[in-house]
């Protein structure tokens, strides 16, 4: 392999200075437009590749990107949900690619933390009303974009998420439209502006078909074993649902193990379905119908976005909503089309 070629081989090559090569490739300085084009064109030739790092310091930068979960008192166990591997994969990936590093922050890393690192910018996963995270962040006026929006936030934040209401809307109407009269809501505690928005859908759903709303909340072990108990309380009450949508996969799928455990059939006597889709819920048996988020393309717009506002790009659009869709599958035993949630953008 060759050896990498430097700053002061392009100098030497075009016959400047160091400080001339820098000005030219960096579209500072007094030079003439010969002068710039000539020195652009033998930096090209030679395969001239600029140290990210030494770009950043240059700019005052440091090339460092941090993300985090929103931190909350019983911070969900990021490692047990494929969405949120997905979203920190590709958020690498893509901040490696714009020539940045992407610190990833343990859940329950002390918020203090965010005063320490010497950071550019910031990605808050799924933050709650008044974000400790958002707000340590801001006071060091730091770049910051979450995915999901900050509840009750204000109008000119940042932000990468799904249309949840309109994909909820998908769902529901998918389960309905296989047969189901008397569907249930096992969510999580109303805290993000995703629980919010799933909460707000299912209940205007409910109102517009004249159902009464049937909806159980696991306040704190966010797993197949909360979801059992709930789902098992939701199958033995004097009028059970015949379908139950999980707002988290791992939801889902302890639904589906309450079932078997009272012999109830799915999808024959109980539909399930899940939000977001996994390895998980297509290896289930029957495989888990679900709602995909694309959850890698969250990771990669929300790092494009902050880097667009590290990097000074002009008016970069705030709000970008990312497409969601139904996956039907064995457990709501659908034939129907993939419903598609609207992507728009603000």
């Amino acid at each position: 392999m060759g050896r990498t070629v430097g700053i002061k081989d392009v100098a030497a090559a075009a016959g400047v200075s160091i400080t001339t090569v820098s000005h030219a490739l960096n579209g500072k300085g007094r030079l003439t437009p010969q002068t710039r084009e000539r020195v652009q064109a033998i930096a090209t030739r030679m395969g001239y590749q600029p140290s990210a790092l030494a770009r950043g310091l240059a700019g005052g930068r440091t090339g460092m990107l941090a993300l985090t979960v929103s931190f909350v008192d019983n911070p969900l166990p990021v490692a047990d949900f494929d969405y949120f591997l997905q979203v920190m994969n590709a958020a690498t990936s893509t901040a490696l690619e714009r020539g940045y590093s992407l610190t990833l922050l343990p859940a329950q890393s002390p918020p203090a933390i965010l005063d320490r690192l010497p950071l550019d910018g910031a990605i808050v996963m799924d933050p709650v009303g008044e974000d400790p995270s958002v707000r340590r962040l801001t006071r060091r006026r730091i770049p910051i974009v979450t995915t999901g929006r900050q509840p009750e936030g204000p109008a000119d934040e940042y932000w990468v998420d799904n249309d949840h209401v309109a994909g909820t809307r998908a769902m529901l109407d998918h389960l309905a439209e296989a047969g189901s009269r008397r569907v249930a809501l096992l969510t999580v505690p109303v805290m993000s502006s995703y629980s919010i928005d799933v909460l707000r859908a299912y209940e205007q759903w409910c109102a517009e078909r004249g159902q009464e709303p049937i909806v159980s909340s696991i306040p704190e072990t966010l797993s197949e074993s909360g979801a059992f108990a709930a789902a098992t309380e939701l199958l033995e009450s004097p009028h059970p649902p015949d379908a139950i949508y999980g707002a988290l996969d791992r939801l889902a799928l302890g639904v589906l193990l309450a079932a078997e455990a009272k012999g109830i059939r799915v999808p024959e006597d109980l539909r399930v379905a899940g939000c977001t889709d996994s390895d998980a819920s297509r290896s289930a048996r029957p495989a888990l119908t679900a709602l995909n988020l694309n959850a890698e393309r969250i990771g990669t717009e929300a790092v494009q976005l902050l880097v667009s506002l590290i990097e000074g790009e002009e008016s970069p659009v705030r709000h970008r909503i990312v497409p969601s869709i139904v996956t039907p599958r064995a457990s709501t035993r659908s034939a129907g089309k993939r419903r598609r949630a609207p992507a728009t953008a603000h």
